[in-house]
């Protein structure tokens, strides 16, 4: 599959480009990122170019891993990313400190999860999330995209030590309204 850029009302999702690199490796710098995410930590710009030059493009090519960068114009600077992996359809997202609380995140991620549910290939029934328990931030925007809430297991995705930490888990089904829905952690 080749990259393709999504819009919603406020933002522009394209893929990740070179420039967006000294960004990611500051932006992955936040003790936030190394508390819930699975990114190498200490993050390096190496980090930041290897997810860049390898992962992002390999991912759309295999149909492994569709991945966007957050902006709020074409070719503005880089806000976050949103990722859709195949063939477990999870989903997975942060968004730098500085623009969090605006909404950002709950209407990227609607923006991709409709995709996912519109269009021929992947043309997914189901989307799945989940997070390190306690990453309530992650949570509230799964909870405003419509996910119901549907546990507690150990991450699907491995940690950076190969663990599987204990994730909150959830998904959303195509037909499912995108209301919230009660019963969240956090």
């Amino acid at each position: 599959m080749e990259p393709f850029t999504l819009h919603t009302d406020r933002l522009v999702l394209e893929s990740p480009a070179a420039s967006d690199i000294d960004l990611i490796t500051r932006y992955c710098q936040d003790p936030v990122f190394e508390r819930y995410l699975t990114v190498p930590w200490p993050y390096r710009r190496g980090d930041a170019e290897y997810f860049v030059n390898e992962f992002v493009p390999s991912g759309w090519k295999e149909g492994r891993e569709q991945t966007w960068a957050l902006r709020r114009e074409t070719g503005g600077a880089l806000m976050g990313v949103v990722g859709l992996r195949m063939p477990s359809t999870d989903v997975g997202f942060w968004l730098c400190a500085e623009h969090r609380g605006n909404g950002y995140l709950p209407e990227a991620l609607a923006a991709v999860i409709d995709w996912a549910f519109r269009a021929p290939e992947p043309g997914l029934s189901q989307v799945l999330w989940e997070c390190v328990a306690g990453n309530a931030a992650s949570a509230a925007v799964a909870r405003k995209c419509g996910f119901s809430y549907t546990g507690e297991a150990p991450t699907r995705a491995a940690w950076r030590d190969g663990s599987r930490p204990l994730s909150w888990q959830g998904v959303l089904r195509a037909d499912d309204d995108r209301n919230p829905k009660p019963g969240w952690p956090g």
